[in-house]
């Protein structure tokens, strides 16, 4: 009679779930065009800009479709006050990637970056920071069962009344095509003013990475004899928070149950654009892990 009674129940369950069921078709509004910008200028490197547009979220993203989202024939001028220089397409016709070609960064500077494309016209200003050097850097085995995989350590002296920020990146020689930021790279100083502390950073992987390394036990580590130059960086507050913002979207992105965070820019008008604008205060060292 029990046995009875739960299939009775279970039955009435597999009704109502299927009696349920309903296709839901979601119609989601096609999104305003927005400029999108990854820029940066360093002290003795040109200013360069990458520049797209927004794709609606269910939007195709094979090469052919791609193609439509890259910004060309666009208007790209920066100034520090002194000067100005207009930035040139690096590949011609192609659009994307945007290059001044007489202005070198300078430390303490301000640089204005005004871009016209697609029928808008949208500004930032960034200054590049005075760059604060490590104190020491070392190679620190993180594994008991691998002794030759680890993480590169720090020691700071954080200056005070600075309110800066700092974004950490490395390269391994022969390894790496760029410097590479790993997961979780910016941080400011609101719980560090002026203290000198240890801290430690995994190995990042450069975005749809195929290499062997970034798929196997030794993902996310430093390897001994590995040579690696660090490129520790000091930031504003505008790039900390947009960086800060694209990193938590793109750690919650299929999460169903993760808050929206829209990524913060420091273009306006701000209906206009995404991305950044940032002047990098550059310090690098260089370090044979073992």
């Amino acid at each position: 009679m029990k046995n009875q009674l739960l299939k009775i129940i279970f039955g009435t369950h597999v009704i109502a779930f299927v009696a349920c069921e309903k296709e839901i078709t979601v119609d989601l509004p096609q999104p305003n065009t927005k400029i999108c910008v990854e820029g940066k200028i360093e002290p003795g490197v040109p200013a360069f800009v990458y520049l797209t547009k927004n794709a609606p979220y269910f939007a195709e993203t094979d090469l052919n479709a791609i193609q439509q989202y890259i910004v060309k024939n666009a208007f790209v001028t920066i100034t520090d006050g002194y000067t100005t220089d207009t930035l040139t397409e690096v590949f011609p016709n192609q659009g994307y990637l945007y290059a001044a070609d007489n202005m070198l960064g300078v430390v303490g500077r301000t640089y204005t970056i005004t871009i016209v494309a697609e029928g808008k016209t949208i500004t930032a200003t960034t200054t590049i920071p005075q760059p604060v050097p490590l104190d020491s850097l070392w190679f620190k085995t993180a594994l008991t069962t691998n002794d030759s995989l680890g993480f590169i350590w720090a020691t700071l002296s954080e200056p005070v009344g600075s309110g800066n920020a700092y974004r950490w990146y490395a390269k391994r020689i022969n390894k790496d095509a760029d410097f590479v930021p790993p997961f979780g790279s910016v941080f400011d100083d609101k719980f560090i003013e002026g203290q000198t502390f240890d801290f430690a950073y995994n190995r990042g992987a450069a975005p749809n990475s195929s290499a062997i390394d970034d798929s196997n036990a030794e993902h996310g580590y430093f390897k001994t004899n590995d040579t690696v130059v660090i490129k520790f960086c000091v930031i504003d507050q505008a790039a900390f928070l947009f960086y800060r913002s694209l990193e938590t979207e793109l750690s919650n992105n299929g999460n169903p149950f993760a808050s929206p965070s829209p990524v913060k820019t420091n273009f306006t008008p701000r209906q206009d654009a995404l991305g950044i604008f940032c002047g990098f205060g550059v310090w690098t060292d260089t370090l044979i892990t073992q």
